[in-house]
């Protein structure tokens, strides 16, 4: 999806301010808009969840790398501050799913809404509002059934047209608080005790530290930043606050702690905007695995879409591909071996736009990725396209190993032996002046495999018609790619 509109009646029903926050989201930055959602004339358990109802339209989604995630999430929160029915709901699941199902973006929010009220209010009805609280008894969390909040979309239609209003000034900083409801809708319930902290005094205290003159401080962040400017025995006090509660939240739910920690962790790193991390996600962890082609060319498509918020910043975008920053010097494997991918299904278009898209982000491998086309159109039996491709990196990069090399891949795919094989004499020349030799090695390798064929077509074992004259003309460069791009 890209940056949403403000054209036509998407938005219709909105305050003016409203409208225009959402109509163009700072989709690359992790921020959340906070809405106001009331309706009048609501009774009993109903108004009581309406009362605790706060809807939050959100930029990122902070479990974005689990292979599947909800459109939208509800939970109930009981804390020292009382109740909360909380709804986030991702700006790209907002847009979608006012297209197909309903006429405007107010009329999704009255339903989301709608619905986690109505649900919650039947759960709670005939009692008090706490009992919607975890089943955990920590006193911090979700309800134990608040997956379903968000289900019955049609009774929350039903309420009526609420009043949407801004509750933000504009677009905030996603924050822990938020994190923590993500996390714990999907892990269950995490006993963080985040209440204000205040220490202890102590016998001699000091001016300059703010615990000495009786300051409070929010947990985590408040406290931990204050602790530079205490006295020895404040920062001690805090450090042991500190490791008890984070030791306690740890023990109560070690995966919702964990997500919680990985989560705050990418806080300050970029991240691909529109829920496309989740659509990549399978694709990050099934390097081994080579999809359908319809799964391939689906995975194209959100290939060229993420590459375009990232020109020029391959870094960037390894690190919103999931890769840990101090590893984030090339883009990931799965990635790079993409363009052959779909060559062999036979998505010669989709190779030559994912090899375009990924030259954009990272410049340097320009040479190597339309090397990779090259091959890639050959063996999508696009041979005329190939063949242009070939004489047009050898025009650019004459001397660039890696572009003798494929060309003779492609070559070999298009059935040419003898040109591929002068392709391969080049590269072993190219490889002996740079003195590199693992990459003699791989050009050498190719011109055995050559020799080998033609004794076999010799002793007349030519290969049947219709297949390919040579084993895949990737099959061991293939799994040597991640060295040689790092090496470029």
């Amino acid at each position: 999806m890209v940056q949403p509109a403000g054209s036509g009646g998407l938005y219709a029903g909105l305050p003016g301010g409203l409208q225009r926050l959402l109509a163009a989201p700072p989709l690359t930055e992790k921020r959340l808009l906070e809405l106001s959602v009331a309706w009048t004339g609501l009774l009993g358990a109903q108004a009581r969840m309406a009362d605790q109802l706060r809807v939050f339209v959100v930029t990122w989604d902070p479990l974005e790398w689990l292979p599947t995630r909800p459109g939208w999430m509800a939970t109930v929160n009981i804390d020292h501050h009382g109740s909360e029915l909380v709804v986030y709901i991702p700006v790209w699941s907002l847009v979608e799913a006012a297209r197909p199902a309903h006429p405007t973006v107010s009329a999704v929010l009255a339903a989301m809404a709608g619905a986690a009220v109505v649900t919650a209010a039947a759960k709670a009805a005939g009692t008090a509002a706490d009992s919607m609280a975890p089943s955990s008894g920590t006193g911090a969390g979700r309800a134990s059934d608040a997956d379903d909040l968000l289900d019955n979309r049609a009774a929350g239609a039903a309420l009526g047209t609420p009043t949407i209003d801004l509750v933000s000034a504009g677009w905030e900083d996603i924050g822990l608080g938020a994190i923590t409801d993500v996390a714990q809708h999907a892990f269950g319930p995490v006993d963080l005790d985040r209440s204000p902290v205040a220490l202890a005094p102590v016998p001699l205290g000091l001016a300059a530290c703010p615990a000495c003159a009786g300051r409070r401080f929010g947990f985590p962040a408040s406290l931990a930043n204050a602790q530079a400017s205490m006295c020895h025995s404040h920062d001690t006090q805090a450090a042991a606050v500190i490791r008890t509660r984070l030791a306690r939240a740890n023990a109560s739910n070690p995966d919702g702690w964990s997500a919680i920690i990985d989560a705050s962790s990418r806080l300050s790193r970029p991240h691909l905007p529109n829920g496309l991390a989740t659509k990549l996600a399978e694709a990050r962890h099934g390097l081994h695995v080579v999809p359908e082609p319809a799964e391939l060319d689906r995975r194209a498509g959100l290939v060229v879409e993420a590459a375009g918020w990232f020109p020029g910043r391959a870094a960037d975008f390894a690190v919103a591909l999931g890769e840990e920053p101090d590893l984030a010097g090339s883009l990931p494997d799965w990635l790079v071996n993409l363009v052959l991918d779909l060559g062999h299904a036979g998505l010669g278009a989709e190779a030559a736009a994912v090899g375009e898209a990924l030259a954009a982000v990272e410049p340097g491998l320009r040479g190597v990725l339309d090397g990779d086309v090259a091959v890639a159109l050959a063996q999508a039996g696009l041979a005329e396209q190939a063949l242009t491709k070939i004489a047009d990196n050898l025009t650019r990069w004459p001397g660039d190993f890696w572009v003798r090399v494929h060309a003779g891949d492609a070559l070999l795919v298009l059935g040419d032996r003898e040109q591929a094989a002068a392709h391969f004499r080049a590269a072993v020349d190219l490889a002996e002046e740079t003195g590199d030799v693992p990459a003699r090695s791989e050009a050498v390798e190719r011109l055995r495999r050559l020799e080998r064929l033609d004794r076999r077509d010799r002793r007349g074992s030519k290969p049947a018609p219709g297949r390919r004259p040579t084993a895949h003309p990737t099959g061991k460069a293939g799994r040597t790619r991640s060295r040689r791009k790092r090496g470029r």
